[in-house]
């Protein structure tokens, strides 16, 4: 297994614990547990933050992917995977800047003397965060595919369902 293949298996790892901590964040903001939901965002936030720095490390040693022998097919699903974790990213941020005001209120904090969220502001924390984890959601979904096609490009496993849109597209 060449390290290029490496890299990208445990970052599917990682992407998956990303959405572990997001689905269980979501799980604790329905119960109200907001402190924990919190944690959960902040901790899938840092694992965000920590493959970000690890892929310019990547780039910097192993360099790009030779994508020369992909499929057009295999490189819309990259991109498209691309255009997840882009979503993610920004809307996750976004939640985060957000989220971090409403820790000021007292549907967080729970005291009395806090002033209550801005419902406005309230509602644009929930879409943002809903398209984050949906980006997430979609992202390791396709990331997974992506993975699959690279082993399969390796030789490494056989993927009958990539087999043909893994081929190299024939000039007749």
């Amino acid at each position: 297994m060449d390290a290029h293949l490496l890299y990208w298996s445990f970052a599917l790892l990682n992407m998956t614990a990303i959405v572990g901590l997001a689905v269980h964040g979501v799980r604790c903001a329905r119960r109200r547990e907001l402190v924990r939901h919190a944690r959960s965002m902040r901790g899938a936030g840092l694992l965000v933050a920590l493959f970000l720095v690890s892929y310019v490390v990547k780039l910097a040693v192993l360099g790009r992917e030779d994508r020369g022998s992909w499929s057009p097919g295999a490189v819309g699903l990259l991109r498209f995977h691309e255009l997840c974790v882009l979503v993610m990213l920004v809307a996750g941020s976004v939640a985060l800047g957000l989220g971090r005001t409403l820790r000021r209120s007292r549907a967080f904090s729970g005291e009395a003397a806090d002033p209550e969220a801005p419902p406005r502001l309230v509602r644009r924390h929930h879409l943002a965060g809903r398209a984050a984890v949906a980006g997430a959601l979609l992202g390791v979904a396709t990331a997974a595919l992506v993975l699959a096609g690279m082993y399969s490009r390796a030789g490494l496993v056989e993927v009958p369902a990539l087999a043909a849109a893994a081929a190299p597209a024939r000039a007749d």
